[in-house]
């Protein structure tokens, strides 16, 4: 061994005899090994964060946490309660409260449904900070949310809005553009699937809201157009800086620009919403006839404002005018078809008038679109019923159970489709099953009474 003086720090250390190459002391080598290493892998030497991300679901997360504490249901917030703390509703937000755009995005309606956006919003929400950059990802998000709040209150006005949804579906789209128009930085390996996969999530996740009552698949339009318009506009993370600010000025100026003009045609084509309180106040003085009047107007007006002909429909029902409350139901579900509410009003006034064969043709329909609904088969069992044809009857109600075996209904329209075809030894066993599922149902101990009084020994 032979003693040799470091050129780094200048300390005397041991180094091999004949060893002519080793100038530096071992932990100066050490040192300087970890320090390249860290040169040749920058990404590697701290792990990635996400603070627009994070700041978002936390503001999520503590708007909810209020809501629950000032007693909103945890599971199953009602839309008055959305409505008190943001949520987007049309009479509000077109009459001056816009500031609900913004805040309904925040607002959501229990813990499934926070708990599915911010999964969904953590997993899009990072890919986007890594790849637009901050300011490009929050400019997506708030453009992107904003306009499916104006896009759901102009296609449900008199529904309360609220939720992430529209902001996520945003991401959706401002990822698809950015990525398919090869924006990203260089030094990030793009997984070829990613476009793949973003479709196969706007594509699921489109079909899930048109299915599920109660969704608003006109957010998650909106807010998927506008993320991929702002994707598109958006610079490359090539591009220089001057290039890049002056890219993103002008993206700004046409969110800003987009968002007013939209809200604008939203509060011009949707004015008849403004006159909904004043009507609501004459039917609660009971001046139905005046709130006919009005609302007669509004739907010559706006032929495709579904939610007026529903409301002009519930006060013919209110006056026994069962023709002109069919033809106001019929308006309402031709201009909004995927509205069960409507649906289901059309279908009992078609069953309360005895309507028999429209209540056929209508429950049919209504089951080839929603094959899954039980009600849809009840309602057809219950019109087959009225017509007398037991058989039929015995099949849709058999449908209705199978698919809920858990509500006694069901079941004990089953029981009474067979007593009336004569199958009492089926009856008896529907009736027992029913009994003992619901002991106390007195529905179902009198319905086994009179199976077992024809049923053979």
């Amino acid at each position: 061994m032979s003693t040799r003086r470091c050129v780094l720090c200048a300390r005397e250390f041991e180094a091999p005899l004949g060893d002519t190459s080793t100038t530096t002391c071992p932990e100066c080598y050490r040192a300087a090994w970890e320090a390249g290493q860290a040169a040749l892998s920058p990404e590697t030497s701290k792990s990635p964060s996400f603070p627009v991300s994070i700041v978002l679901i936390a503001i999520n997360a503590l708007v909810f946490a209020i809501m629950v504490l000032r007693g909103v249901s945890f599971f199953d917030p009602t839309p008055q309660q959305a409505i008190a703390f943001g949520a987007d509703f049309g009479p509000l937000t077109l009459n001056g409260q816009w500031w609900r755009l913004v805040t309904s995005m925040f607002v959501h309606f229990g813990i499934i449904h926070i708990g599915l956006n911010m999964w969904c919003l953590w997993n899009l929400g990072r890919a986007a900070e890594v790849l637009l950059g901050r300011f490009s990802y929050l400019l997506a998000y708030f453009a992107s949310g904003i306009f499916g709040s104006i896009a759901s209150v102009y296609w449900h006005p008199l529904a309360a809005g609220a939720g992430a949804s529209g902001a996520i579906f945003g991401m959706a789209g401002v990822l698809v553009t950015f990525v398919y128009l090869k924006k990203t930085p260089s030094h990030l390996q793009i997984n070829k699937k990613m476009l793949s996969s973003l479709g196969t999530f706007i594509f699921y996740n489109l079909v899930i809201g048109a299915s599920i009552p109660g969704i608003s698949n006109a957010a998650h339009v909106g807010g998927l157009v506008m993320g991929a318009m702002v994707g598109a506009l958006l610079p490359a993370a090539s591009a220089s800086e001057s290039s890049r600010r002056t890219r993103l000025s002008l993206v700004v100026v046409f969110c800003m620009a987009s968002l007013f003009a939209s809200a604008v045609a939203a509060k011009h084509l949707r004015t008849s919403v403004a006159e909904f309180p004043a009507i609501q106040s004459l039917i609660s003085q009971g001046k139905n006839d005046e709130a006919i009047a009005r609302l007669q107007e509004i739907t010559a007006r706006e032929p495709q404002f579904a939610a007026a002909h529903d409301l002009l429909a519930s006060l013919y029902l209110s006056g026994g005018d069962y023709p002109k409350a069919i033809s106001a139901l019929e308006k309402a579900n031709a201009a909004d078809p995927s509205n069960t509410t409507y649906q289901h009003q059309l279908a009992g006034a078609y069953l309360a008038t005895k309507q028999f064969d429209q209540a056929v043709a209508f429950f049919q329909k209504l089951i080839r679109a929603h094959p899954r609904d039980p009600r849809n088969y009840l309602g057809l069992g219950t019109t087959y019923m009225g017509l007398r044809q037991y058989d039929a009857a015995i099949s849709a109600f058999s449908e209705a159970t199978a698919l809920d075996p858990k509500s006694p209904a069901p079941q004990y329209a089953l029981g009474q489709a067979q007593l009336k075809a004569g199958r009492f030894a089926d009856a008896e066993a529907t009736y027992q099953r029913l009994v003992v599922q619901f002991p106390n149902d007195p529905r179902a101990r009198a319905g086994l009474e009179s199976a077992s009084r024809y049923a053979p020994q």
